[in-house]
């Protein structure tokens, strides 16, 4: 049997490939007929003018594309495309059901003729009265600018668009905008933008069929460097007689301003006065920035004001602004670490005395500090003490957490805070 198959092979293989290209010839000499289907083919519409002269609007229901079926010579059906369709729908043909037929043409003859199928697609639309209105242009952006630099004024122009479109969509319309691009940008600009409709949710409403006075509307962007600058709080005028001024504190202690590059490239800061004349407690003010504003500079973001607050106080007691930074600490375990639990928060402590004894008088005179002795691993609360000159006594302190932590950085459950009693003030 297997020499059966081999003797001859060559010549049986060669027989095979003769009897294939044989065929080949028949096929190209015969050039059959085929069939061939090309989808989605778009409909063009004509005659739009005979909606638009009756005042009205219309919304494709459905066939907008329309699928073509060819029947021809393999030869010339082969090389068609979609491209070589054109399909159309005459609305001066619209029947009493808003519907049209498509015809469809072969733009290129075939010698031996083709058969073209559509299968009596039609093209259905809505038609709906037109309506038309005015609206003012909104401006939003996205994106960002370069660094140190924020928007200034953005006009449009137009600022007012007329809309026309059918009365279904005109009821979703709240209003019209434009999206401005940013894009790193450290000087003015102007583009131009297509405006877009927008619903009462800021959501975009499909413009089709929508026609706008400007097809365009150009929107110039100012764009503004911005600069940090001091402040600077002065207190004017004496307090009451037997009372005195103790310290001025004040926030922000530097603002943001924008404005143009030539106003920023001076020497900028801002003084404020706020009188304390015949004063018998503490003056709190807040002050609006804009009245102390070099002109053709403005804040940035909403600070636009600062609060001040001028620590006034009677002859005999003195007050003093504590932070954590300002308490010694006292006999912590050696295997231990300490830290404050909020080291930016600020602490007020009183003391009296006679003045001489507190005129001279300043914070590291207190001798503040927490005793840790005793103390296991967690949060605790306590109370501030004092090494006082002679002749000064405290009126009221502090309280302080700290948190107690192993050396090593192992990690422990720590206890329920505690407190260790405030000793009393001294006698």
């Amino acid at each position: 049997m297997k020499n059966k198959i081999t003797t001859n092979l060559f010549l049986k293989i060669l027989s095979v490939v003769v009897a294939f290209l044989f065929w080949l010839v028949i096929i190209n000499v015969t050039d059959p007929t085929m069939a061939k289907t090309f989808r989605n083919i778009p409909v063009k519409i004509l005659n739009e003018n005979v909606i638009t002269s009756a005042n009205q609007v219309y919304e494709i229901e459905s066939g907008d594309t329309v699928n073509v079926t060819v029947k021809g010579k393999r030869s010339f059906v082969e090389k068609l495309t979609s491209a070589d369709f054109t399909a159309t729908a005459d609305l001066s043909e619209l029947s009493k059901v808003n519907a049209v037929g498509i015809a469809v043409q072969l733009k290129k003859q075939s010698r031996s003729g083709v058969d073209v199928e559509w299968g009596n697609a039609v093209l259905k639309v809505n038609l709906e009265q037109r309506e038309t209105k005015k609206f003012r242009v909104e401006v939003v952006h996205e994106g960002e600018l370069s660094e140190n630099y924020v928007l200034g004024n953005i006009v449009a122009q137009p600022n007012i668009v007329e809309v026309s479109c059918g009365e279904s969509k005109f009821k979703k319309i709240d209003h019209v905008g434009v999206m401005v691009s940013l894009n790193g940008e450290s000087e003015d600009f102007e583009k131009r933008y297509k405006p877009i409709l927008y619903n009462e949710d800021g959501e975009v409403i499909d413009s089709s069929n929508v026609t706008f006075s400007n097809d365009t509307i150009k929107v110039s962007t100012q764009v503004l460097a911005t600069k940090e600058i001091p402040l600077y709080v002065e207190a004017k005028g004496k307090p009451a007689s037997g009372y005195r001024l103790v310290g001025t504190d004040f926030r922000p202690e530097t603002i943001q301003v924008y404005g143009s590059k030539e106003v920023l490239g001076k020497t900028i800061s801002i003084k404020i006065p706020v009188s304390v004349a015949g004063a018998k407690k503490d003056v709190e003010r807040e002050i609006r920035l804009d009245r102390y504003l070099p002109a053709g500079l403005s804040t940035v973001s909403d600070m636009t004001t600062v609060s001040v607050r001028c620590q006034i106080e009677k002859n005999g007691s003195r007050s003093f602004v504590m932070t954590p930074s300002d308490v010694a600490v006292k006999n912590l375990p050696s295997n231990y670490t300490m830290e404050f639990e909020d080291e930016s928060i600020k602490y007020s402590v009183v003391v009296t005395g006679k003045e001489e004894d507190l005129s001279d008088l300043v914070l590291n005179d207190l001798g503040a500090y927490v005793d840790l002795r005793g103390l296991s691993l967690g949060i605790h609360t306590l109370e501030v003490r004092y090494n006082l000159p002679d002749g000064v006594k405290l009126k009221n302190g502090a309280r302080v957490r700290v948190i107690l932590r192993n050396q090593t950085g192992a990690s422990e459950t720590p206890p329920p805070a505690t407190l260790i009693p405030s000793a009393p003030p001294e006698e």
